[in-house]
């Protein structure tokens, strides 16, 4: 099982558009238009977004609008097995919204998801052509996607995606700060190459709560563009000024003491200078303080502060998602809010 493609539903498509070509270091691959609705292709050899905006109130794109702000609509993913899948969609009576004709060369099946997220199932990828093949990417592909739930939806969301796509949870995380709290459930495919984290707000104040509020239901919050060189990556995302959160500057002075506890040499003298500089978070495991997770995020990039970007490396193999860093995290998150 592989992610696919990402369809954004927003107001501005030449906004986004620019955003992900000038600021983010993708590519444009193509355009559609029709009378109700434009749509760009944008993405690289790694990953592929679909951006789609209304051209009048009788688009698909419109109605969605209505409803909620600029976001993520579609997870589209490729499966070995198309008719598996469509078999479980029927067992567990699972809405769904489109399926390609009957004996066509590439089946398709569209279905809703959790709240307003349809998910496409596919058996055959997304067609990118050669022209767009670059090996100096930065962005290598999706390394985590991030959905929100409200109160009371966490076990069934997971429960929902472990029945549907044999997802198996592999971490769970319970975060307060002093404003907010969520409880969330990494999950991951059995293949391993597609990790879904769910998240639910854990106080009435909570941040999660904020998010379900702004955008009337369920959502996804923000994706991880994965990334083997950071500092590099972030300093020319900088220059083009893609915005971030900011991050306390206690949190640098708190790692440096954490870091020499550990005895970490992961990172250079150089390259401790740059993440606080660059603001970019750093965490590892007690057990193995050479395998750095180095992630930042950006502010929220629609009309609504919703759903963001993360950037982030892996360096040595590093798991997990983090959880040293969510609470810089959730509390930049939380002062952005409020600014």
């Amino acid at each position: 099982m592989e992610l696919d493609r990402i369809h954004f539903y927003v107001t501005d498509a030449n906004r986004t558009k620019d955003l992900l070509i000038r600021q983010l270091g993708l590519k444009s691959l193509g355009e559609q238009i029709n009378e109700q609705t434009i749509e760009y292709l944008v993405g690289n050899t790694h990953l592929l977004f679909v951006i789609s905006a209304p051209l009048n109130s009788a688009s698909p794109v419109a109605e969605y609008l209505q409803r909620h702000p600029s976001g993520v609509k579609d997870i589209s993913f490729r499966v070995a097995n198309l008719d598996q899948i469509a078999r479980r969609v029927n067992q567990l009576g699972i809405e769904i919204v489109e399926t390609s004709a009957v004996g066509v060369k590439l089946p398709w099946l569209k279905i809703r998801g959790w709240g307003d997220v349809d998910h496409t199932i596919s058996q055959s990828p997304s067609v990118v052509a050669q022209s767009t093949i670059d090996r100096a990417d930065r962005i290598i592909g999706i390394d985590h996607l991030v959905l929100n739930v409200g109160v009371g939806e966490l076990t069934p969301a997971t429960i929902w995606y472990q029945d549907l796509f044999d997802f198996r949870v592999q971490q769970t995380f319970d975060i307060q700060t002093q404003k907010s709290g969520l409880t969330s459930k990494a999950l991951v495919s059995s293949c391993g190459r597609i990790r879904f984290n769910i998240n639910e707000p854990s106080s009435g104040n909570s941040q999660i709560q904020d998010f379900i509020d702004r955008n009337h239901g369920a959502g996804i919050q923000h994706i991880a563009l994965q990334t083997n060189d950071i500092f590099p990556t972030i300093e020319r995302m900088r220059q083009q000024q893609l915005a971030f959160l900011e991050i306390d500057p206690t949190y640098y002075s708190q790692l440096q003491i954490r870091a020499r506890t550990a005895q970490n040499s992961a990172l250079t003298a150089t390259e401790w200078h740059q993440l606080e500089n660059l603001q970019i978070l750093a965490d590892w495991s007690e057990s193995n303080s050479e395998a750095v997770l180095l992630q930042i995020f950006t502010q929220p990039i629609f009309e609504s502060p919703t759903f963001f970007f993360e950037i982030i490396e892996r360096r040595n193999r590093a798991k997990g998602f983090g959880q040293g860093n969510f609470q810089a995290l959730f509390e930049a998150i939380e002062q952005n809010l409020a600014a």
